[in-house]
């Protein structure tokens, strides 16, 4: 596992009278090599629990272990490797345009190698290698990053990231405010990343996500896990007390298996999936 997450509580604003607590005594396992989805209300502790996970923000009590290499812990004493931490896992946020602040999107993807060390002209060579990847073409690579659509700086943003090579790659809503090819194109770009080996979380709102792509899904209510395992078991029960609605394709499904049709809904994350096991029916 390469997350264990373990007691792990986050107060914000502790000993005032706006004391909140964000996260309370989680614990919870995300394996590796897969993609997990983080899912949860408005305000259940998503954001602040994914912020531990590289340090951006230190428990209030418990810690996080990253692959038996890291741990996040409330200690006041200073992490010496909290920049190989963020190199190992790094994390794309909701709102690309935070993370975009050089001049040209070479630059910008290139910045982070740089700050490990690596000199300009490699780093920019590795950074076109990045961008390629994400779909955008050297015909972006001169232009500032903030003249892009939200969809390009979503692409130019996690680059930024992929560019590091890291082991985990958190990504905080990827697909939001994406038309559906943006969507499809970053979802992809997540699929080839779990080919390469790559552990993926994704923190979202999307249950349709959660079916077609995700292998596991954790929910969190009010700062508490609530929840552990996969779509299909997630789906299979009362989601509505989380808030949470069950995708179109896994209620057809469930009315086609009343209606007497023997299927593995466990195995079916999209459309040719179910027609696959319909044709091995008949």
């Amino acid at each position: 596992m390469p997350i264990k997450v373990n007691n792990l509580s986050y107060i914000y604003l502790p000993k005032t009278p706006n004391e909140t607590k964000a996260l309370n005594n989680v614990s919870l396992e995300i394996p590796n090599g897969q993609i997990t989805a983080i899912v949860g209300h408005t305000g259940s502790g998503k954001s602040t629990l994914i912020q531990t996970f590289n340090q951006l923000i230190k428990p209030s009590s418990g810690f996080v272990n990253i692959d038996d290499k890291f741990v996040v812990e409330s200690s006041k004493k200073k992490n010496k490797k909290i920049k190989d931490l963020r190199k190992y896992l790094s994390i794309v946020f909701q709102f690309p345009e935070y993370q975009l602040f050089e001049e040209t999107v070479e630059k910008d993807v290139a910045y982070g190698l740089k700050n490990f060390g690596l000199k300009e002209p490699e780093a920019i060579i590795k950074a076109h290698e990045a961008l390629k990847q994400v779909g955008i073409n050297e015909s972006f690579y001169l232009r500032s990053p903030f003249e892009l659509s939200g969809g390009e700086k979503r692409r130019v943003a996690i680059a930024g990231i992929i560019v590091l090579d890291p082991q985990i790659i958190v990504l905080d809503e990827p697909t939001a405010g994406l038309d559906p090819e943006g969507s499809k194109t970053i979802l992809d770009l997540i699929l080839s990343l779990k080919k390469e080996g790559k552990t993926i979380i994704l923190v979202t709102h999307d249950m349709n996500i959660v079916q077609s792509y995700c292998d596991n899904v954790v929910v969190l209510n009010k700062g508490e896990l609530v929840f552990q395992g996969t779509p299909s078991e997630l789906f299979s029960t009362d989601v509505s007390r989380f808030s949470i609605e069950i995708p179109p394709l896994y209620a057809f499904c469930q009315s086609l298996k009343q209606k007497g049709l023997n299927l593995d809904i466990s195995k079916i994350q999209s459309i040719e999936d179910l027609m696959s096991q319909i044709k091995e029916k008949r």
